[in-house]
């Protein structure tokens, strides 16, 4: 049950918590508007002092509510250390990560069919969902049965390390849609901590299931991208290219509610882009100083009086086929950022920058040539110059020998639940009609 101090913070936000006789109570519905958001942390234009916003401090009650439920793989116990060298690498030790969290799954294309025979966020434990998000002044989906949730992440990176599921009932694949862009930004919006991040894999880009999902979390070091050059590419996209980074990377800003929209779509287009012409790519959303295309090629605000904005970095790279190997790190959007987690000691103790971009030059780095191709291209579908052609959806092919494996394994730990479960008879809200979706029999309510 919640605590003392969990109960009051509640009743202090747009929460409703229906009642639950489990460890935890059912998932809270989190509702939020425009008027909470925070377009620059420097200048919150609110009344309150709080470190924390209501969205923070409602996920992180939830979330340590999990760890006392034992819902965790493991015990936070990190170690963290910065590398000497040009981009200032900062690396966390987890073991326990690496050991315990669930196995990769193989996967043969950027664009591949969901499946329900594989281990997907249907099979999520009722005490494993933390939150719904619904937004009261905008619809984010046009079907009023689709509901978004936060659910925490059993094997975490850092206290608070949660998933947003953007349509779950839907069963999307990991491709970065519109929809998955929005609840982003609004929850990168929601959030006072300079801090906190969402990040987003895509399939042959170090995703593990594929499963429209997201991360929540927070770093205790700041990316140094967040301080680099960049270059003006089209109308509101700028690119940081090696080697003033070393990761080429597309850059997209939110200097106002009024780029709002423009934001999100520029987005989405990029993400379409990729995923439509079969480019492995990595998603960072961070708070950053406004962009600049002069100066410095690295420029720190150590005076801490520049605007700290919402602003994604989107990283094309090579594909990975297959299942994720276990080793040392792996280049994934939080990495190619420059923050790595190291499974190991031995790594953790003799990993030197030089070491890091070798290994990111061998299993992500796009050649020069194929990323001035996609400059050039996104360039003109962005201006309206070229159209996206969108292949029909691939067929479900037969599942290989390392997938009829996983599959397998999996069986043993699957737990089979009705969706009913997350809602409690007097609040039932949904009837299941149609296989895998709710019907929302409240046309005035959208989760």
């Amino acid at each position: 049950m919640l605590s003392t101090s969990s109960q009051s913070r509640l009743l202090d936000c747009p929460i409703q918590t229906p009642v639950s006789q489990g460890c935890i109570s059912s998932a809270s519905l989190f509702s939020y508007s425009a008027s909470d958001f925070i377009y620059d942390l420097r200048n919150p234009l609110s009344n309150d002092n709080e470190d924390c916003s209501k969205f923070e401090d409602i996920l992180i009650s939830r979330w340590e509510d999990a760890e006392k439920c034992n819902l965790l793989n493991y015990d936070l116990n990190c170690m963290y250390k910065l590398l000497e060298g040009e981009f200032n690498f900062s690396v966390q030790l987890n073991v326990e990560r690496g050991e315990k969290r669930r196995k990769p799954m193989h996967f043969r294309a950027l664009r591949e069919p969901f499946s329900n025979l594989r281990w997907n966020f249907t099979k999520l434990k009722e005490d494993e969902i933390l939150l719904y998000l619904q937004r009261k002044d905008h619809l984010l989906t046009s079907d009023t049965s689709d509901y978004h949730v936060v659910a925490v992440n059993a094997s975490p990176l850092a206290r608070g390390h949660s998933l947003l599921l953007p349509c779950i009932n839907c069963c999307i694949p990991q491709v970065l849609s519109e929809v998955a862009v929005r609840l982003a930004t609004d929850i990168m919006l929601l959030v006072r901590d300079s801090s906190f991040h969402v990040l987003f894999n895509s399939l042959l880009a170090l995703a593990s299931i594929n499963h429209l999902h997201l991360h929540l979390l927070t770093w205790p070091y700041d990316s140094d991208l967040i301080n680099r050059r960049c270059e003006h590419l089209v109308d509101n996209v700028y690119v940081v290219k090696r080697p003033i980074w070393f990761a080429y990377a597309f850059v997209i800003q939110l200097t106002g509610s009024e780029q709002y929209e423009k934001f999100i779509m520029s987005i989405a287009r990029c993400a379409d882009y990729l995923s439509t012409h079969e480019v492995a790519h990595n998603v960072f959303f961070s708070r950053a100083q406004p962009l600049r295309t002069s100066g410095a090629i690295q420029s720190e605000d150590k005076t801490n009086v520049l605007p700290q904005l919402v602003t994604a970095y989107i990283f094309p790279r090579v594909a990975v086929v297959g299942a994720k190997p276990v080793k040392s790190f792996g280049p994934a959007s939080l990495e190619l950022s420059g923050c790595l987690t190291a499974y190991t000691y031995q790594f953790f103790d003799t990993v030197t920058e030089e070491g890091v971009l070798r290994t990111i030059d061998e299993e992500a780095t796009l050649p020069d040539s194929r990323f001035n191709q996609i400059c050039s291209e996104l360039k003109q579908v962005l201006s309206g110059k070229m159209l996206v052609e969108h292949s029909t959806a691939n067929k479900i092919e037969p599942l290989s020998s390392p997938e009829l494996e996983e599959l397998r394994d999996s069986f043993q730990t699957f737990e089979m639940h009705s969706p009913r479960r997350f809602f409690p008879a007097d609040d039932q809200q949904f009837t299941f009609e149609e296989k895998g979706k709710p019907t929302n029999t409240n046309p005035g309510t959208s989760l």
